[in-house]
């Protein structure tokens, strides 16, 4: 069933959107909509990995605490808190430079890739 008002059941992606919404994986902006066609933000691509985890049952109460080690912890999102402190204790995200974290930046491409990479030489080896 359609979750979000933005992503038409006819879409290519929709089984799959509507997939990662039932698990809790992904969970849209609030409300009601996706964006699909939006790019992802460093926080969010660690909200994502930290709720599939979640629902593979993977560990995931090894933190970091960020608030000492980036000058722009505060830039954080309430949700993404845990999932960005998670991220960099696991090694699957890293600062942009020793001392921030960008999280409200857009992830390229190469970092996604790295990220999923790190994520599965962590989580799925």
């Amino acid at each position: 069933t359609a979750v979000f008002t933005d992503v038409p059941a006819s879409a290519w992606y929709a089984d799959a959107v509507n997939w990662a919404a039932a698990q809790k994986i992904v969970e849209g902006y609030g409300d009601g909509t996706f964006g699909p066609e939006a790019p992802v933000t460093r926080q969010q691509m660690a909200a994502i990995l930290y709720r599939y985890a979640i629902y593979k049952g993977y560990y995931t109460a090894n933190q970091s605490n960020l608030s000492t080690q980036f000058s722009d912890y505060n830039q954080i999102s309430s949700y993404a808190v845990v999932p960005m402190s998670w991220a960099h204790a696991n090694g699957i995200i890293a600062g942009t430079t020793p001392t921030t974290l960008n999280p409200t930046g857009t992830a390229t491409r190469a970092q996604i890739t790295v990220m999923l990479a790190r994520f599965c030489q962590r989580f799925c080896m």
